[in-house]
């Protein structure tokens, strides 16, 4: 069992926007993204960020919402706005004491409503059988945003 859950792993916002928006025959509502997609804000890797935003735009054109799970995750609106996604589409679960965000995460993916979930937290957390399959059943991408500097953008 330990060797089944050591194949699970995550990607890039970067590797899955190059893999998907790049191919003209890839369009958003296809997509299925099997592993958490990690994103870092650390000034080494503000790339991401951008292909976040990238992503999280394609997301909103969907008649689905985009869910962040908790403040610590939560992006700024005028970032979002100024990317294109769509306001009215993004909501906020507050995380209440005791609740792991992990299966908050798999609940969201699996119900189908979301065309995005993203949390805060080490991905290593969220590669598991759980996550993966939840994420191809509602056909939705799990984003794990590591907090490596305290950076403005993401409150």
């Amino acid at each position: 069992m330990t060797a089944q859950l050591d194949s699970f792993q995550s990607v890039t916002a970067s590797q899955v926007y190059k893999s998907t928006f790049l191919s003209p025959t890839s369009p958003l509502s296809s997509i299925q993204v099997q592993y958490p997609i990690e994103v870092s804000f650390c000034d080494q890797e503000q790339a991401q960020l951008a292909y976040l935003l990238r992503l999280l735009k394609q997301a909103s054109a969907q008649n689905r919402w985009i869910m962040f799970i908790g403040h610590d995750a939560l992006l700024d609106r005028n970032l979002l706005k100024s990317a294109g996604v769509d306001l009215n589409k993004v909501i906020l679960l507050n995380k209440k004491d005791g609740q792991q965000t992990q299966a908050l995460m798999a609940k969201a993916l699996q119900m189908g409503n979301c065309s995005a979930v993203i949390a805060c937290g080490d991905v290593r957390d969220y590669c598991n059988r759980t996550i993966h399959e939840a994420a191809i059943h509602g056909n939705a991408m799990a984003f794990v945003i590591r907090r490596s500097t305290h950076n403005p953008l993401l409150h």
